[in-house]
């Protein structure tokens, strides 16, 4: 829709809003004119129509599948800016010790992307990625701290299982062993995607979903660990990010062993 007309299309909203009673206003109505003010010239055609707040529409327009190269399974990876560069963060164990990861688009065209940064103890990866041409990237605005954090609503989406995009939302249940607690459904797949609070913050990525202690473990998919984004190493990342080389000159393969965190860059 042009400029001009998303721009005609919403005086008339809100004067029609303005001329209801009490009774006629629509609280879902208003969201997604709010919404739409927000949102960029150019992506308003692309997010996709729905209640979904403006974040978890982000959230949906920037998720990924991250699969590793001739192996099977996969996990879920968002899709983001970073220090000028195109990447997508996901859990270091979806990488594993893989130096070349496939990120798959919403329309299943794959790419290949680079392993620059993994993190096994906090359970955290970057992958350096040309730019996709059906995903929309966040921007990287990480919470810097666990500081008024417990009881935050968090969302997500990721790839859980056999299924296409799925959205979840919860709550930050509790803070321990240093990961954060959520209070919401995790499945397998779903490791790696990007956890955003109400305020667009990049909190975390899925890590891993609970196992009660029984005899024989039975996986809670309610409660679900994830790993804080303020367990990057930013001098670290900022370094391999901006000197990170063009994908297309990188000389790796499937197998290779990822850089660790505090190793030396990749050449």
């Amino acid at each position: 829709m042009p400029r001009l007309g998303r721009i005609v299309y919403l005086i008339l909203a809100t004067l029609l809003l303005s001329c209801s009673g009490p009774s006629d206003f629509s609280p879902a109505l208003d969201n997604t004119l709010l919404d739409a003010i927000a949102v960029p010239d150019g992506t308003l055609d692309t997010l996709e129509p729905s209640h979904l707040t403006l974040i978890e529409k982000k959230s949906r327009n920037s998720a990924v599948r991250v699969v590793r190269p001739f192996a099977s399974g996969h996990g879920s990876g968002t899709y983001m800016k970073m220090h000028g560069q195109f990447v997508v963060v996901t859990a270091a164990h979806v990488v594993d010790d893989y130096t070349t990861m496939l990120i798959e688009e919403r329309d299943h065209s794959r790419v290949v992307g680079r392993v620059i940064y993994v993190d096994d103890r906090s359970d955290l990866a970057v992958i350096h990625v040309p730019p996709l041409k059906s995903r929309i990237a966040v921007y990287y605005k990480p919470k810097k701290s666990n500081k008024n954090l417990l009881g935050a609503n968090v969302s997500y989406t990721g790839f859980p299982g056999h299924h296409d995009l799925i959205t979840i939302r919860g709550h930050v249940a509790s803070l321990e062993r240093k990961m954060i607690v959520c209070n919401m459904f995790g499945w397998f797949g779903s490791s790696g995607s990007g956890v955003f609070d109400a305020r667009g913050r990049f909190i975390g990525v899925v890590s891993g979903i609970d196992v009660g202690n029984w005899q024989y473990p039975i996986p809670l998919d309610s409660i679900v660990w994830v790993a804080p984004a303020w367990k990057f190493d930013e001098d670290i990342l900022r370094l391999r990010v901006k000197t990170a080389p063009p994908l297309e000159s990188f000389n790796s393969f499937p197998g290779a062993a990822a850089p660790r965190r505090g190793s030396p860059a990749p050449r």
